[in-house]
């Protein structure tokens, strides 16, 4: 772990100490009132060039490297996480970019719908929607889902839905075990060590999320998928995060049900994988662009 990780980290974990859990408060809050957002940071405008569409009132981005020779004809769905409440956050907008410079690859960039007006299985049917669209332009195996914590979970149980698979699958920091009440002392003595999420944002997540879905489905916790002939699987994830004893959980399920899965942890927070700033996730997202080449 680099000595600037280890910094912010404990200061994190400081500051939550002298001011109440402020960190973790304001991440609560940015769940229980997000910001409406439509739209992509204006660098990223700047930097590449843009087909906006709109598919049932969402917007989804085609994002491609600008002047770009050749195209090597790989594409990527990105299911930004945020609970299923949130939109993107700079993490998302900022590996989106590193990606696509990296592989040259076609980026879709999907707004998919949003609780408390949506749940889990109007995204995830709204998805299968933009899945079918993309294979009418892509050969299924040179398509890579990407999503991170409640996109990670998208990811998983997309695949689950549809017949035909995509090429890969890559999933930073899925939100496992998403189980309003259950396991409060794991999750607990885990919240300890998460510099930034806490039980109640997860509780308050589960409520609008899952609304009206069984928390025991696979459209909502990837524990209950069965992952027999999944595509191969690439995972980051982190021992101080929340979710932690679920995603090791998660792993061995994969590996019982017979997928090929490469999971690489740290002793990390939260979707370290997709912070540039780190030198760690600066090494995980080129490990992602060597998985989409």
């Amino acid at each position: 772990m680099s000595l600037i990780y280890k910094t912010v980290e404990g200061s994190c974990h400081l500051i939550n100490t002298l001011t109440g859990n402020m960190i973790k408060t304001y991440m609560y809050s940015r769940f229980e009132k997000p910001k409406a957002n439509n739209d992509l940071p204006k660098y990223i405008h700047r930097n590449f060039d843009i087909n906006k569409v709109e598919y049932e009132d969402f917007p989804i981005f085609i994002i491609k490297k600008r002047n770009q020779m050749r195209y090597n004809g790989k594409v990527v769905l990105f299911l930004a996480g945020g609970g299923g409440m949130a939109r993107p956050m700079g993490i998302h907008f900022d590996t989106a970019a590193r990606l696509i410079k990296q592989t040259g690859a076609t980026m879709y960039f999907a707004y998919y719908p949003l609780a408390p007006k949506y749940n889990v299985r109007d995204a995830l049917e709204w998805l299968e929607g933009v899945y079918k669209a993309m294979q009418k332009r892509f050969l299924p195996e040179n398509i890579v889902f990407i999503g991170d914590s409640a996109g990670a979970n998208l990811v998983f149980s997309l695949v689950h839905r549809v017949a035909i698979k995509p090429g890969k699958v890559i999933a930073i920091s899925p939100a496992v075990g998403l189980e309003d009440g259950r396991d409060r002392d794991i999750r607990r003595n885990m919240e300890k060590s998460d510099p930034i999420l806490n039980v109640e944002m997860n509780d308050l997540i589960a409520r609008h999320w899952s609304k009206k879905v069984p928390l025991d489905s696979p459209d909502i916790n990837p524990k209950y998928i069965n992952f027999v002939d999944f595509p191969e699987i690439l995972m980051f994830y982190g021992s101080h995060e929340l979710f932690y004893p679920h995603v090791k959980q998660l792993i061995y399920k994969i590996r019982e049900d017979g997928a090929v899965i490469k999971d690489i942890e740290a002793p990390m927070c939260h979707d370290w994988a997709l912070c540039s700033f780190f030198p760690e996730g600066r090494k995980a997202i080129r490990k992602m662009a060597e998985t989409i080449c």
